[in-house]
């Protein structure tokens, strides 16, 4: 009986480990950086189409730059903003009783919006990209290194 109590207790403790995030700063120019980018972009995209309201976004806009990475291909800039747009496409009606009036035509927008930013799914994809992204930085840097006026 010991045994069973000794296994299951580290079975809990280890398996309940912290969730790792990274130290909070205002810029960075690196990997991390470009990932999280492209994950902010799929999350506001993620956003505009749940709430389908452009008036909302105009008004953030008057003070929010929103992302703080300019290096961004159009082509990667529209891939994040497809998968946030698929997150909405794809969600289910609520899965709890909606029948009051005030209740109606709601769902989890911003909690489906969120979790996605924070998804194994979303980080793979935006790794993935970005080595995407630094093989075109390459074939760029080359081009022009090769250029000839």
């Amino acid at each position: 009986m010991k045994k069973i109590f000794l296994l299951l207790t580290s079975l809990i403790i280890f398996s309940c480990s912290s969730y790792q995030r990274d130290k909070f700063s205002f810029r960075k120019e690196d990997k991390k950086c470009w990932v999280n980018t492209f994950k902010s972009e799929a999350f506001y995209q993620c956003l505009r189409e749940g709430y389908q309201n452009d008036t909302i976004f105009k008004l953030i806009a008057k003070k929010d730059l929103f992302n703080t990475y300019e290096g961004f291909e159009l082509n990667l800039i529209d891939s994040a903003k497809t998968l946030g747009s698929s997150v909405i496409n794809k969600m289910p009606a609520p899965y709890i009783n909606l029948d009051e009036s005030d209740l109606k035509n709601k769902n989890f927008i911003s909690m489906s919006c969120l979790n996605y930013y924070a998804s194994r799914e979303l980080d793979s994809i935006a790794k993935k990209l970005y080595k995407v992204h630094l093989k075109n930085l390459k074939k760029d840097k080359t081009f022009w290194k090769n250029y000839k006026h």
